[in-house]
């Protein structure tokens, strides 16, 4: 059903009739088939992607607290210059993101992406580790959204601009419900606590209110 909310979503002769927070909805509905009750089948899906937060969380702590290049070389990056794409790379899999497999992909981009946009070394401040999480968590959503349901979009798109602004609207929209995500339990503050049990009860919080919030403001017709 997934496929078939993104192929209506593009689909011209469906212009309006779906909309994007409906598309991730059908999204989340589909990776929880089969893996037990509510959203707990769509959290299993995305447990290497917790772990790797975990990992971001502690390392932005670390560099919070005592500077990037120490920071890096405590997860064993002391050889590359700090604003190199090659560093960038290289934290995915010191992160925990290496692999083959799509979550790996989706969750290496991702830790990509978040080291490419930060500010350089010294000219801006350091973004607080709660804050990057969520926004990591975001964008591993979305990206994973996009690579399953990205061949269904395009195949249903009248062009590519219609194609990159639905991809857009979905990551607003995940943006907007990661930013209303509330977990129960406080952020962690030191880099042994988000690698330990609280860091992972916050994440797996923090993500599964973010599902909660997208398929709850969702109003999913039949399709």
């Amino acid at each position: 059903m997934a496929k078939a909310a993104a192929t209506r979503y593009l689909s011209p002769a469906n212009a309006g009739a779906l909309e994007a927070r409906e598309v991730a909805a059908r999204y989340i509905a589909a990776l929880g088939e089969g893996g037990g009750p509510e959203l707990a089948g769509a959290l299993a899906a995305f447990r290497l992607t917790r772990k790797v937060a975990q990992n971001l969380g502690a390392f932005c702590c670390q560099a919070d607290s005592r500077g990037w290049p120490e920071a890096l070389a405590t997860w064993g990056l002391t050889d590359l210059p700090e604003a190199s794409p090659a560093l960038a790379q290289s934290l995915g899999t010191a992160l925990g993101a290496a692999g083959g497999g799509l979550e790996q992909a989706v969750a290496h981009t991702a830790l990509v992406e978040f080291w490419l946009n930060l500010p350089a070394p010294g000219a801006g401040p350091t973004p607080k580790a709660a804050t990057v999480v969520r926004r990591f968590l975001a964008a591993a959503f979305h990206l994973r959204l996009a690579l399953d349901l990205g061949e269904s979009m395009e195949a249903a798109a009248a062009g590519f601009s219609p194609l990159r602004q639905a991809i857009k609207d979905i990551a607003e929209r995940v943006g907007l419900a990661v930013e209303a995500a509330q977990p129960e339990a406080a952020a962690p503050l030191l880099p042994q606590h988000w690698l330990g049990l609280p860091g992972w009860t916050w994440v797996t919080q923090l993500l599964a209110d973010l599902l909660a919030q997208l398929s709850d403001q969702a109003e999913v017709k039949n399709l």
